[in-house]
């Protein structure tokens, strides 16, 4: 079953869960812009991400570029 089959109320019920979204989390975290490599690599393969539409093509070509970014 896809991520995108399932509903954060779906997820409260079936664990009852508690939310609490009140609470800012990053309220002292400074904003930060992306650096040169990142801006690049969004720029790229952002609209491919988006046209593909799957978790699979989010995490690939989105989320795995931010990741390497942070630890570069």
């Amino acid at each position: 079953m896809a991520y995108s089959d399932f509903t954060l109320r779906d997820a409260i019920d079936r664990f009852h869960l508690t939310l609490v979204d009140s609470q800012d989390l990053f309220a002292d975290v400074p904003d930060a812009q992306p650096g040169p490599l990142l801006s690049s690599l969004l720029h790229e393969f952002l609209p491919l991400a988006l046209a593909i539409n799957t978790e699979k093509a989010r995490s690939e070509l989105v989320i795995a570029p931010a990741l390497a970014a942070l630890r570069a």
